[in-house]
């Protein structure tokens, strides 16, 4: 059995920023659609209404690379069994891996930061706050 690099301090800290920036973004209103002259009104939602989408869009990624062990990571530590919903609050909460008890691979840790970062980075740019640095 060949021993794998675990995730570093880096990407601790980037998972850090990240959660701060998802806690932050996850509570924004967002508005859909505006009100027209027939008195029918806009749809606002959460951010943390698309929170399922991401974490969709991780796991498929995963999927269609074939990425055996970023998918069991996920499942592992963004699937919330009693609820069968995501989390991405508790996917970073591992990345952060303030314990050390996680330990993710390197490879696994860096493929999930780097996509959720350009996500969230998106998000922050389209609807104005959250840091997207």
């Amino acid at each position: 059995m060949v021993d794998r690099p675990i995730a570093t301090n880096e990407s601790a800290v980037e998972a850090r920023r990240l959660h701060q920036q998802w806690e932050s973004l996850s509570r924004q209103h967002v508005s859909m659609a505006s009100g027209c002259a027939c008195g029918a009104g806009g749809v606002s939602l959460l951010l943390e209404d698309f929170e399922q989408d991401i974490a969709d869009y991780l796991l498929g990624e995963a999927e269609r690379n074939k990425r055996s062990e970023t998918i069991a990571f996920l499942h592992a530590h963004a699937f919330v069994k009693e609820s069968q919903l995501w989390s991405l609050s508790q996917l970073l909460k591992a990345l952060m891996d303030e314990d050390g008890c996680v330990n993710a691979p390197a490879d696994v840790a860096a493929g999930l930061l780097q996509r959720l970062g350009r996500t969230l980075s998106s998000f922050a740019k389209l609807h104005g706050s959250g840091s997207s640095t």
